[in-house]
């Protein structure tokens, strides 16, 4: 199976990184899941809840008040 690469970053730290099956984000104009060879974009995100699905039976969950998402070449990013 293909997986995304997925960083997800704080100014301060880094939270998350790594491949995954998919990640559900609230973006600015509704809730989206991004999987392997998703096509580009760049969105805002507003409060709510990041979902990160590793395996078919493992999720990570992060809470978030805002962000930003860009997704190019198989790799999303998330500043948080």
């Amino acid at each position: 199976m293909k997986l995304l690469n997925l960083t997800i970053s704080r100014v301060d730290a880094p939270v998350f990184d790594g491949g995954v099956v998919s990640v559900t984000v609230p973006g600015s104009e509704g809730e989206m899941t991004l999987m392997a060879d998703h096509m580009a974009l760049i969105s805002a995100l507003k409060p709510g809840v990041i979902t990160i699905r590793q395996t078919d039976d493992l999720d990570i969950v992060h809470e978030i008040t805002n962000g930003t998402l860009e997704v190019h070449d198989n790799h999303a990013t998330i500043l948080i």
